[in-house]
């Protein structure tokens, strides 16, 4: 059976753009398999406006696709142009519920049921860190946040901030207390479901 393609890449961080640049401009067959609807979710998700740093400097690159620090909306829109530019073969909303096979035929198989068949496959899934959640009934409700993408959205709002700074201390509630969104850890709006949520 002819795989579908000779190299499947999971993830579009830096490690899977840099992959699948690779590929792209050594004309290899490949496809990039990205869950979401943007390339490299983890600085997607950094705040908007953050630098992002590019170290170590003295590391010495070897991809078709660049990293240099930068702010998180340059750094983005550069890798965009370069994926276009390269012509990598990147397929999104393709979540990755399993791989099975050995190498030269590997099935990997999507949360949509469809099966990507190819000879050799690149995780680089990396990790965005584990959330740590309220831990209390309630604490998924609609409104409850543990991610904060985007200072400007809780201008002139109330929010609950949870500070834990180790999993022996105990927590603090900040409530109501200006904050400067650059000090929260982890921001919550204000709302009846956060309040439901305590």
């Amino acid at each position: 059976m002819n795989a579908d393609f000779k190299i499947a890449i999971i993830g579009s961080g830096p490690a899977g753009l840099s992959a699948a640049g690779h590929c792209a401009k050594l004309g290899i067959p490949h496809i990039l398999l990205e869950s979401q609807d943007h390339v490299a979710d983890t600085i997607y998700k950094y705040q908007k406006g953050k630098h992002v740093m590019a170290e170590p400097a003295v590391l010495g690159l070897r991809s078709p696709v660049s990293f240099a620090a930068g702010s998180r909306e340059s750094i983005l829109n550069q890798w965009n142009l370069e994926v276009t530019s390269l012509g990598v073969q990147i397929q999104h909303h393709a979540e990755v519920v399993g791989v099975t096979g050995q190498i030269g035929g590997f099935q990997i198989e999507l949360a949509s049921s469809e099966i990507i068949s190819a000879e050799h496959v690149v995780l680089a899934i990396g990790l965005q860190g584990n959330l740590r959640t309220l831990g209390v009934a309630g604490d998924h409700l609609p409104g409850i946040q543990y991610q904060l993408d985007n200072p400007e959205e809780y201008q002139n709002e109330t929010i609950i901030v949870w500070v834990r700074a180790t999993p022996r201390s105990r927590m603090r509630w900040l409530w109501p207390r200006p904050v400067t969104t650059s000090s929260c850890s982890t921001a919550m709006k204000s709302s009846p479901a956060a309040r439901t949520a305590i």
